[in-house]
């Protein structure tokens, strides 16, 4: 993850956990710690759908990294995969970036199957850029663009398919 070029990364953490590891641990001691001074202030508690936004000042090759909350880990799941991958959209959207590179929901620590994982963050990633646009006569003005690449990126290289 921390070599990954885009406009945005996308880690995760589940609720209560204060010392991130995996691809997560590694953006944070790439970024000296932030990840972990946002949990110890308060400001992050990795509950589903909450998200916090970081600056790298050049620490990484993306501009800012975007902390997602996947909840309590016992009830992970891949739909709780889809909606981190939906909220993680929405806030790209929201940014108004272009490329995002993310790790794969659920491959690590929440036990899923990583082609499972990474389908269900392809789908959540979808289904949170959905916008129905039939009875527009025109788009709104200040509409912000759609992100145009997803990268998703495995932490650990020995949970990949052998080709």
């Amino acid at each position: 993850m921390t070599a990954e070029v885009a406009d945005l990364t996308v880690v995760n953490l589940f609720q209560g956990v204060t010392e991130p590891g995996g691809a997560t641990g590694a953006v944070d001691k790439a970024l000296d710690g932030a990840i972990r001074d946002v949990i110890a202030a308060g400001d992050f508690t990795g509950k589903a759908g909450e998200t916090a936004l970081l600056y790298t000042r050049g620490a990484l090759p993306a501009a800012r990294v975007l902390v997602v909350g996947l909840g309590e880990q016992e009830k992970f799941n891949l739909a709780a995969a889809r909606d981190a991958a939906a909220t993680a959209a929405r806030k790209a959207r929201e940014l108004g970036v272009r490329t995002v590179a993310s790790v794969v929901h659920g491959a690590g620590a929440g036990g899923l199957e990583p082609q499972d994982a990474a389908q269900a963050v392809a789908e959540g990633t979808r289904l949170g850029l959905y916008r129905f646009a039939g009875h527009w006569s025109e788009p709104p003005k200040d509409r912000k663009p759609d992100p145009e690449a997803l990268t998703l990126v495995e932490f650990d290289a020995e949970r990949l398919p052998a080709t």
